[in-house]
Parts: C-alpha cells; structure tokens; sequence
C-alpha cells in the first residue's frame, strides 16, 4: 500500500515527463523585422500583440498537425 510520500513522488515523476515531452518552442533568429507583421524592429517582436497573435498561430499549426 503506498503512503502519500510514494503518491507525490509518482506524480511529481508524471509532471516531469510530461514537460519534457512538450516540443521545444523554436524562434527564427533576429533579422531586425518583426516575426509576424515585418515591421522593422530591434527585437524579435513589435509589440505584445503581434507576439501574442504570433504564438496563437503556432499553437494554431501545432493542433493541425497533431490532428
């Protein structure tokens, strides 16, 4: 019979395992344009809301995939 020591420590071990099968979030390099509008930019991103709308569309493509 396990005790709750065992119980957390076989769930801590499933957290564990289910992040690291989580697929790694993969940013093309900085090119001095925003990633989803193309305006120009020091970073990677405009503002908030284009790197929001952004990820929602990667998450988007990821769900298609993945059916």
């Amino acid at each position: 019979m396990a005790d709750n020591a065992d119980d957390a420590s076989e769930m801590a071990e499933l957290h564990l395992a289910a992040s690291l099968a989580k697929p790694k979030v993969i940013l093309p390099p900085l090119t001095g344009h925003c990633f989803y509008c193309h305006s120009l930019t020091t970073d990677r991103f405009c503002d908030a809301d284009c790197r929001d709308d952004y990820d929602r569309d990667q998450r988007r493509t990821l769900m298609r995939k993945r059916g």
